[in-house]
């Protein structure tokens, strides 16, 4: 149900991961060689003046949970970031939105794995920047008041979940990915339609949301136990004004801990002459799950569908996923019963790609 009423103004909290949103060039006019998650948190909301407008003073938060570039970005990052986000969500006073500034090589990462660990309770939207903070033509300010905006009005209408918000648009956190290495308009989605755009200027979401929203909240009942204590450096404002204490966590024991890493799964691509011997070799790293990035709908030539047939009589998950930026891999497509997912006991992944499909 929307949070807002007359009486009770909206709650919004903004997490700094770093990235080229807070990045610092040698100059204005230099879009390049910047250095990445510079800046903190709060210097990045003072070139966003008209957050003003949209919270209240002493109902915005801040808190920087780290920051690097986002390639730098690891599944220990992924797990210290979950577990603050659970702290926040589960606290007497979360938020009514969520709004974390990104890297965007891994954005489309971090999304889907929040998507995942996280309850569908709150909007939580991700959003970066393809030019540093110090640009003149800096496209972080703009892309961080949206995604604010979207993120509001998703709460206000009910909606829950993780997104990406990215040149005015918001993306499935299932689908998105990242298409241009350049432009600012550098997200799209592999499958669908966005689901919020901004119409004469105001935040328009999907209404219901389109059926069967990827996986959202799979894993969201997992108990988290994050036991390294948040220095008191990285919390901000709380939304009541006071002081996050340093060290809140949500004290739990289970599946995905602070502690021990994800398990390992790693990707083969599949090209030409590709060498199926890089599954043994992963295997000999200690990857419990492959996922093959394969050609067309997921295929491989004998060589490499003998290695992987190998693996997964090991004891190792194998997923077939397609390195095509678009489309779908169904079950069973091969023509030969002896090749069939079936026979074999891999997984499809679907409309999931390989990166999306590894997480």
């Amino acid at each position: 149900m929307p949070s807002s009423t007359a009486s009770s103004s909206p709650s919004l909290l903004i997490i700094g991961t770093g990235g080229t949103i807070a990045g610092v060039a040698a100059s204005a006019g230099n879009t390049a060689g910047y250095q990445a998650g510079a800046l903190p948190i709060g210097q990045i909301l003072d070139s966003v003046p008209g957050l003003s407008g949209l919270v209240p003073e002493g109902r915005l938060a801040t808190e920087q949970v780290f920051s690097i570039p986002s390639e730098q970005m690891s599944g220990a990052h992924w797990l210290q970031l979950a577990g603050r986000l659970r702290a926040w969500l589960s606290g007497d006073e979360a938020p009514d939105a969520i709004v974390i500034t990104h890297g965007t090589d891994t954005l489309e990462e971090t999304a889907f794995f929040l998507s995942l660990v996280l309850p569908a309770t709150r909007p939580v939207l991700l959003t970066g920047a393809m030019r540093p903070a110090s640009a003149l033509s800096a496209d972080g300010p703009g892309n961080l008041y949206d995604a604010c905006r979207f993120a509001l009005a998703a709460r206000q209408a009910g909606i829950g979940g993780v997104f990406v918000s990215f040149g005015g648009r918001v993306l499935r956190a299932d689908a998105v990915y990242k298409q241009h290495a350049n432009r600012t308009d550098a997200f799209a989605q592999r499958f669908g339609q966005p689901v919020a755009w901004l119409e004469a200027d105001r935040p328009c979401w999907q209404q219901p949301l389109p059926g069967g929203m990827g996986l959202r909240g799979q894993f969201a009942a997992l108990p988290m136990m994050q036991t390294a204590p948040t220095p008191a450096s990285r919390t901000q404002t709380a939304v009541s004004g006071t002081q996050v204490p340093a060290g809140t966590q949500q004290a739990e024991t289970g599946s995905l801990s602070g502690d021990a890493p994800l398990p390992p799964v790693g990707i083969v691509p599949q090209h030409v002459d590709a060498d199926p011997a890089m599954v043994a070799w992963l295997r000999s790293r200690g990857c419990q799950g492959l996922v093959l990035a394969g050609t067309g709908v997921g295929t491989m030539p004998v060589p490499m569908r003998a290695a992987l047939a190998q693996a997964r009589r090991e004891g190792c998950l194998v997923v077939r996923a397609s390195r095509v930026p678009e489309g779908y891999v169904g079950r069973n497509t091969e023509a030969r019963p002896e090749d069939s997912d079936d026979a074999l006991d891999f997984i499809a992944s679907g409309w999931l790609d390989a990166r999306k499909a590894r997480i």
